[in-house]
């Protein structure tokens, strides 16, 4: 004789509602469903029972790993958006270095034309001092020269070339 399991029983070994042992029996293939007695009843087998068994433990290894695959994809999709983040602030960090060093250049340009500048104004300030002060110690040894009382033959020389 067949063993007749009930669907209480299924759900009890399965630790699953009674709704959802229906909706198991519903997706299973036509060969292993089970037959309806004369009361619209099912009639489960052995048979029946190790198939509605074999469709829950495939289903929820499916979920698992469906869920695990999901997972993993909500995952991968936010490790991808943040690579995409960070090669954003890279390329930006880039830029603002060459602008950085860009900057760096044209300062060091204008701070060396600046020097040349200053150097050519202080060389022809200097040689205005050093002719200045070549002119002002002429002008000292011209003054000097004056003050001096000339030497009597310089006096004598004098008279003679004006009367001689």
């Amino acid at each position: 004789m067949v063993d007749l399991t009930t669907i209480a029983e299924i759900s009890k070994d399965l630790h699953i509602s009674r709704a959802r042992v229906y909706q198991i029996i519903d997706s299973l293939d036509d060969k292993d469903k089970p037959l309806k007695d004369s009361d619209n009843r099912y009639i489960l087998s052995q048979d029946v029972a190790n198939a509605i068994h074999q469709y829950y433990i495939n289903n929820t290894n499916k979920d698992k790993q469906d869920k695990n695959t999901s997972g993993n994809d909500q995952l991968v999709n936010i490790l991808r958006r943040q690579l995409e983040e960070k090669d954003q602030q890279i390329a930006k960090f880039q830029k603002l270095l060459d602008q950085q060093q860009q900057l760096n250049l044209s300062s060091q340009k204008l701070l060396e034309n600046q020097k040349s500048e200053q150097n050519v104004k202080n060389g022809t300030v200097q040689s205005r001092e050093n002719d200045s002060k070549d002119d002002s110690n002429d002008s000292d040894t011209n003054i000097s020269k004056q003050n001096e009382k000339p030497s009597n033959e310089t006096r004598e020389s004098f008279w003679k070339r004006l009367f001689g």
